[in-house]
């Protein structure tokens, strides 16, 4: 990429170089939130064969069984299993039907902030295409071809979203896991 280009567009085109360093400032904020997301993500995301491994050992051994459940209440995987772990202990008492509705429903409730960053984040991104698309009426492709607000970098910053919402139904879809581990175990999932 041609910083020196950047620049010295910046400093020829007037108000449209004022708004190359917003467009600049906007992708900067979309690269930032995207890499927060992905680090959040992460962080939900722990071995998840071992994790529903255990759980239903813990639930389906007779010898030792409750050693490992004792085991499993203090153990930490990830913030929302640890979440969904401690609420089917503490929601012991209630049927199952109502603890796998109460379950499911903590399992969108742990998954909703995500969704909403992700959706934040793909508006903000429509904003930044609009705004540079409609200063390319002005400035040819050409003067920011190659530079730090090329409009082809937001393109692969649009994959690497896609990438993460793909992330987060994977995460949904193992948080089930866990859910049927805690309340139906079964030696073959």
């Amino acid at each position: 990429m041609d910083i020196q280009q950047f620049l010295n567009s910046v400093a020829s085109l007037g108000w449209q170089g004022t708004s190359l360093w917003f467009v600049l400032l906007g992708q900067i904020i979309l690269w930032v939130g995207l890499l927060r997301l992905h680090l959040r993500i992460n962080r939900e995301n722990p071995n998840w064969e071992e994790c529903v491994g255990k759980i239903r050992s813990a639930f389906l051994r007779k010898i030792n069984g409750e050693e490992e459940i004792a085991e499993l209440k203090i153990h930490r995987y990830a913030p929302s299993v640890d979440r969904l772990i401690e609420l089917n202990f503490r929601e012991q008492s209630l049927e199952i039907s109502s603890r796998y509705l109460l379950l499911k429903w903590k399992i969108k409730e742990c998954i909703r902030p995500y969704w909403i960053t992700w959706g934040y984040l793909v508006i903000g991104f429509g904003v930044v295409v609009w705004f540079i698309y409609g200063l390319q009426k002005d400035i040819p492709f050409e003067k920011i071809a190659r530079t730090p607000v090329d409009p082809r970098l937001l393109w692969v910053w649009l994959g690497a979203a896609m990438v993460e919402a793909w992330r987060l139904v994977g995460l949904e879809g193992n948080l089930e896991r866990v859910n049927r581990s805690l309340l139906f175990p079964r030696i073959h999932e």
